[in-house]
């Protein structure tokens, strides 16, 4: 868009002149960030004030916003597609899991692509050789005692495993390696000073498909 802007003033041979905008400038301690953007403590932050600044933005900078709004849109879904792959068609229950516990989709949805080595779709009711039920593999006692979820229910099942995955990341100070060498090998062990190979390896798999 850049590009396009410059050829636009060749062509005309003028050059582009600034475009005065009203910019609304709240007192600075009461900004805030939330998920629409800046706002004011109020949460009116769709009203320009009176107070508002008159400063100049250059037609360019106005093309290179544009930009990037179709570019952001683009990003997302490419993470999306990425999400899919790993969550398949738990993809949905992944992000409001994710959502809930307050960690990562891409990483719960990698410790479940994991522990189904790559079979999303055969992982409703899988049994593990351990005992370990669903789509994220949860012991029952686990399950039912801790968590009290319902494994045998697949939704249920992520929102356990979303719970337990958060709960080993504070557990293990922020550690998102050490929590998943806990999930795989159980926290108890883990905070012993237990690394077992096989939970080492699980947890580098996890951390490669989160990025």
């Amino acid at each position: 868009m850049h590009k396009l802007a410059m050829i636009i003033a060749t062509i005309f041979s003028v050059s582009i002149p600034p475009v005065p905008v009203a910019i609304a400038v709240p007192p600075a301690n009461h900004l805030i960030v939330g998920r629409d953007g800046i706002g004011d403590s109020t949460g009116e932050n769709d009203a320009v004030p009176t107070s508002a600044v008159l400063t100049t933005v250059s037609p360019v900078t106005v093309l290179q916003t544009a930009a990037g709004k179709p570019a952001a849109i683009a990003l997302q879904a490419a993470a999306m597609r990425s999400l899919h792959h790993l969550a398949g068609k738990w993809t949905k229950d992944v992000l409001h899991a994710a959502r809930k516990a307050h960690i990562s989709p891409r990483l719960l949805a990698s410790v479940l692509h994991v522990e189904n080595r790559g079979a999303i779709n055969e992982s409703a009711h899988r049994v593990s050789s351990s005992g370990a039920i669903g789509p994220m593999q949860l012991m029952p006692t686990t399950a039912w005692d801790d968590l009290r979820v319902n494994p045998w229910n697949p939704k249920e099942n992520i929102n356990g495993g979303a719970q337990y995955l958060a709960s080993l990341i504070r557990q293990f100070s922020g550690s998102k390696r050490l929590a998943l060498i806990a999930y795989n090998a159980g926290p108890g062990a883990v905070a012993g000073g237990a690394r077992p190979e096989c939970a080492v390896l699980y947890a580098d798999a996890v951390l490669r498909y989160a990025g």
